[in-house]
Formats: C-alpha cells, sequence, structure tokens
C-alpha cells in the first residue's frame, strides 16, 4: 500500500515553532526588485528592472554539490536574471533537514519538500507559514499549462501551496534479458501465466548456456516494488479503491491476496531471489547487470542502464521491456500521483506578492524548453553532442555528476520534457509506452485527501500488513494470520483511516 509518511513525533516537536513563525513572518530572506525576465505583463505588479531576483532555494542532490560559479548555473541565472543562493542537501538526509529547518524558523524562500502530506506540513500550511499560488498560477505561460489533476493531488483543504515536480504517470513495467528469452525458446510475455513461465525458465532452463545452475527469474528488494505492479495487473486497486460509497485500503481486495499467493509460489518454486526481503535497490540492480537474474519489475527508464551495462560484461546480451500484460480486469498499471516533491514558498522570507510573483516568474522561465535542455543535456560540447541534428551524450557520467544529479532537481517540468537525443531503439520504445500507458494507469483515489490519523500513524500502520504480506510469501504466516494482522492494523488506527478518507471523499463530491 502506498501512504503518506507521517511524522508524528517530527510535527509534535516542531508544530509550535511553526505556529511562532507563521505569526511574527520573520525570517532571514532578502528583498529583491522585479526580474527582467518576466512571463507576463500581469505576472508583475512593478515595472521590472535589470536588477537580478535574490533567491535562496533547498533542494536535495545525490552526488557532490556543485559550485556556484558553475557553467550550467552561470547559464541558469542569466537566463532568468536571478542570483541563485542554494543549499544543496543529500537525498538520504533530506527530509529530517526540512523538519530541522522549518523547526528554525530561518527558511529559504523556495523550500522542496519531499511530501507535503506529512504531518509536520500539514502543521505549517495550516498555520499559515507557506504562501497560497493557486490564484497566481493563470499568469505564466507554463505555470498555467501544468495539470490540474496533478495540482488536485497536492492541494490542502482545497487550496495549492506550491509547484510540483512533474512525473509521467505510468512508467512500471518488466524489464528482461530477451537473449536469455531467446535461449530458452520463448516469447515477451502477454499474460500472467507468460510471466511466470518466463521466470520458471530464467531459473531452470540455464539461459546463459554456461551449464550452470546459477541464474533466477526474478530479482526484487525489501519494499517489494514489483509486487505493486502484479497486484494491479491482477485487478487490485493502486492503494485504495472506492467500495459503497466508502474508502476501502488495497489489501482488502481479494485480488490484492491473489498477487500475495503469485510471489509465494515464485517463492516456494525458487524463481524469486530467495534473500529478496533484505535486498535494496542497489543490490536488486547488481542481480541485473551480474547476470544473475533475468527479470525485474520497475521503472522502464532503468533499462537502459542496464542494457548499457550488461552490454559491457556480457558480449551479446540484450534487454527489453513490456508492460501491458493481461490480467482478469485488462491491462492494468497502478498510476502515479503524477508528482514528486513540491516546491512550497515561505512567508517569513518570501514577504510580498510582488517577491513571490518574481519567484514563480523563475520557475515559469526554468520551463522554458532552452532550460530543459540544459538542465537535461548539459553544456554542448562538455556533455552532449549534435549528431543527425538530435542531442546525444557525450558523457553521461559527466552530465549526471555535474547537472542531472544537482541542478535538474530545480526543474518542475517532466525529466522526458527535454528535447528528444538520439535515442537506442530500446529507450525509444519504453518512451513511447510510457506515454501510451497513461489510458491503463489506475487512480489511488485517495491522493487528493488528507486523513490526520494517516498522517500520524502512517509509519506505524504500514509496516503492520508490509510485514505481513512478506511472512506469507515466505510461508511464516497462513491465511488465518494474514486476516488477523488486518484486524491488528484496523485496531491501531486503520479503521479511522478509512473513515476519516471516507468523509473526505463525500464532502469532496466526488
Amino acid at each position: 500500500m502506498r501512504t503518506h509518511a507521517g511524522m508524528r513525533k517530527a510535527g509534535i516537536a516542531t508544530m509550535g515553532m511553526m505556529v511562532g513563525a507563521a505569526a511574527l513572518l520573520t525570517g532571514c530572506g532578502n528583498d529583491a526588485s522585479p526580474a527582467t525576465g518576466g512571463t507576463s505583463t500581469s505576472a508583475a505588479s512593478s515595472p521590472a528592472t535589470k536588477e537580478p531576483l535574490k533567491l535562496s532555494v533547498m533542494t536535495l542532490m545525490y552526488a557532490e554539490p556543485p559550485k556556484a560559479d558553475s557553467e550550467v548555473q552561470k547559464q541558469i541565472e542569466a537566463y532568468t536574471n536571478t542570483k541563485l543562493d542554494i543549499s544543496w542537501v543529500p537525498n538520504s538526509s533530506y527530509k529530517e533537514k526540512v523538519n530541522v529547518t522549518i523547526a528554525s524558523g530561518e527558511l529559504p524562500k523556495a523550500l522542496l519538500v519531499q511530501n507535503n502530506k506529512d504531518s509536520n506540513i500539514l502543521s505549517a500550511v495550516r498555520a499559515g507559514v507557506f504562501w497560497e499560488v493557486g490564484p497566481y498560477l493563470k499568469d505564466y505561460p507554463n505555470l498555467s499549462k501544468m495539470n490540474p489533476s496533478v495540482f488536485d493531488n497536492i492541494k490542502v483543504d482545497g487550496k495549492i501551496y506550491g509547484l510540483y515536480r512533474a512525473r509521467d504517470l505510468a512508467t512500471y513495467g518488466v524489464i528482461f534479458r530477451s537473449d536469455w528469452l531467446k535461449n530458452v525458446g520463448l516469447s515477451a510475455p502477454k499474460t500472467i501465466d507468460d510471466l511466470y513461465n518466463v521466470f520458471k525458465a530464467f531459473t531452470l532452463n540455464d539461459p546463459d548456456k554456461n551449464g550452470k545452475a546459477d541464474t533466477v527469474g526474478l530479482t526484487e528488494e525489501k519494499t517489494m516494488d514489483g509486487f505493486g505492479v502484479v497486484a494491479s495487473i491482477m485487478g487490485a486497486p493502486n492503494s485504495w479503491e472506492v467500495k459503497d460509497g466508502k474508502l476501502s485500503p488495497d489489501f482488502l481486495a481479494p485480488e490484492y491476496f491473489e498477487a500475495m499467493k503469485f510471489y509465494k509460489k515464485l517463492y516456494d518454486e525458487k524463481l524469486i531471489k530467495q534473500d529478496f526481503p533484505v535486498l535494496n535497490n542497489q543490490q536488486k540492480k547488481d542481480d541485473i547487470n551480474q547476470g544473475k537474474a533475468g527479470a525485474v519489475i520497475s521503472n522502464m527508464i532503468d533499462g537502459a542502464g542496464y542494457q548499457a551495462t550488461l552490454a559491457k560484461s556480457f558480449p551479446g546480451s540484450d534487454v527489453d521491456v513490456v508492460s501491458r500484460i493481461q490480467g482478469p480486469k485488462g491491462e492494468r498499471l497502478p498510476g502515479g500521483v503524477g508528482y514528486n516533491s513540491v516546491f512550497m514558498f515561505p512567508k517569513s522570507s518570501v514577504k510580498t506578492e510582488a517577491e513571490l510573483k518574481q519567484i514563480l516568474g523563475f520557475y515559469d522561465k526554468l520551463s522554458d524548453q532552452k532550460m530543459l535542455d540544459l538542465l537535461g543535456w548539459g553544456i554542448e560540447g562538455k556533455h552532449y553532442k549534435t549528431e543527425d541534428s538530435k542531442p546525444v551524450f557525450i558523457d553521461q557520467k559527466l552530465q549526471d555528476t555535474e547537472v542531472g544529479s544537482s541542478y535538474l532537481q530545480l526543474q518542475i517540468a517532466k525529466y522526458t520534457a527535454k528535447t528528444t537525443g538520439k535515442e537506442t531503439p530500446l529507450m525509444e520504445k519504453y518512451g513511447k509506452m510510457i506515454k501510451e500507458n497513461e489510458t491503463i494507469a489506475v487512480n489511488n483515489p485517495t491522493n487528493p485527501l488528507v486523513s490526520e490519523t494517516q498522517t500520524t500513524k502512517g509509519t506505524e500502520l504500514k509496516p503492520i500488513i508490509d510485514d505481513a504480506r512478506t511472512k506469507f510469501i515466505l510461508g511464516k504466516l497462513d491465511e488465518a494470520g494474514w486476516k488477523q494482522a488486518i484486524e491488528q492494523w484496523r485496531k491501531a488506527g486503520g479503521d479511522k483511516v478509512i473513515e476519516e478518507f471516507s468523509a473526505q471523499y463525500a464532502k469532496n463530491g466526488k
């Protein structure tokens, strides 16, 4: 079940401080003159000047922090007429840093929040810490084109308090060794039974032709990313569903239990990595890259990396993807929320409406194609070159280190919004699939809703179900034990979550 993780202790500890910050509206922000790069006349409240907007930003990074005088930052600043002061925080410690920053009251002008439905963020919003931006979006060419349905998903009490970072809705599929598939004499899977047969052949039929029983069909990790895809194919809801006018969690659906039995069958027959409950994402990737496993259910974009790595280590290897697997209810995939994190603007540092409009103008300009290509491809001649009128990476690793792992995190448009480059057939294939799969993406009806119990107890409730699911798959829990875990979840606050989601769903008139 995908849930908004509650951070009860942090929320309680910081609530008083946030209310105080909202009341005092004090901070470390600098007043700035309007930027010259305004997107429209209506977006500015005063005549533009040449004075750059001084903009402090806190966002995450996945590698080393870039230098403030880097060529990429200089180009961003020149194009947007902005002087940036960026606090780069490692992804691993980002949520904790956000909590500490909010509690301190010393806030940047733009703060990236990974989950705006966390209890402490909700408390801050309701205490008046952040600007509501919804009424201003229509005044900007790019911001006004952002998906209204995704804005619905980030709303708090019916209002928009930030700019979401857009993501594709349905990116998951099965990535598999197509050279192995050929070796075992099978075709790409079209049904759940086909999928089982592929995993079985990849385990038992010596797909790498080395004469050893040293391969496994499917690799997975402790968070069981692939399980949600299998459950969806089998007809289960995406986290929640509307049933008889009320919200009901996915694990109450019989199709969810069928997916559990499917995973248990894979485990019992050793067609899935036996130690998956203790593996992390990198170890899962290593299983594919080292030729130990033949398939993984994950973001299809990972396929390009697998293909490049395997080609170096195993000459003749090849990778393919499939995403539309026929199930009892047709072709289905779990749909995402359409975003990953939200940029929010504290009133303590953004003191006037005029300054807020300038900052919104910065993000609007950052969504112009020239900036999308800078953040997506880097600098021509250094990170990419042009071949056949299309960009192609010279050194993708360098681009990822200097741009993708840092500056790209400023972008609110989809990562795929950059100019289409010279791609491998695999990249073209899954790129087309991701767009087409939006039509079969199953929505989670609780995306725009807030349950107070979920935000405060979510981190306690989620493991009850997740642990029981894993134990059932490993044969350490029977069906009766699974039902007991559901009852435990209900009594621990789950029934209250159902009640609150259902009440808000009814109130919204959905």
